[in-house]
């Protein structure tokens, strides 16, 4: 059955992705220095650099799904059940990214971290691509909107699906790889998007 007001579940959306974004920067912790050793505070910050560049890559990751749902059901005509199933999967899905980044910021050499990384963003990215083909077959979106959902639910959004599941081999050859696949993901979205058009 069609409903026609995607406020709530958009509003729901929000905070849970809000909720996400705010526990992965809880995961970082302040460094502890002992009572007159502050002078070893820059090493210790030094330290943290991994764990910031896991917090970085994974709220960019999460900012970018945020920016893409938002866009989709700011459009919505009408919504159906499995519309509001498939956005739940999303959103746990969401909600696992800080663990999985916790537990690569603190495991990073062994592969199976990066590998429970990577399978989460790829299906985040697998179910995000298949909301917006819902979307976009059963026509809940106004004609004139159309367009700017289009391009997250072709051929680019699957693309970079393969990259993170890729990802996921790739972290059992050696954790780098995982992570050269997950930043380029960042960096080819544009010439894919490009050749897409």
């Amino acid at each position: 059955m069609e409903r026609t007001d995607p406020g709530r579940i958009v509003a729901f959306s929000d905070g849970v992705m809000a909720v996400a974004i705010t526990l992965l920067v809880l995961n970082i912790d302040v460094p502890d220095v002992p009572s007159g050793a502050e002078d070893e505070l820059g090493d210790k910050l030094f330290d943290l650099l991994p764990s910031l560049a896991a917090y970085a890559l994974a709220f960019a990751l999460v900012g970018r799904y945020w920016v893409i749902h938002h866009r989709l059901f700011e459009h919505l005509r009408t919504f159906d059940g499995t519309l509001m199933a498939l956005n739940l999967v999303f959103l746990a899905l969401i909600v696992l990214i800080p663990f999985s980044a916790e537990l690569f910021d603190r495991y990073n050499e062994e592969s199976i971290a990066a590998a429970v990384f990577g399978a989460t963003l790829g299906s985040a990215a697998l179910v995000n691509g298949f909301m917006i083909r819902h979307v976009l077959r059963k026509e809940f979106l106004y004609e004139r909107d159309r367009a700017v959902s289009e391009p997250f639910g072709g051929a680019v959004t699957f693309s970079l699906t393969i990259l993170f599941f890729l990802s996921v081999p790739g972290a059992f050859l050696s954790p780098v790889v995982a992570e050269v696949l997950w930043v380029s993901t960042i960096v080819v979205r544009y010439p894919l998007r490009w050749l897409a058009r």
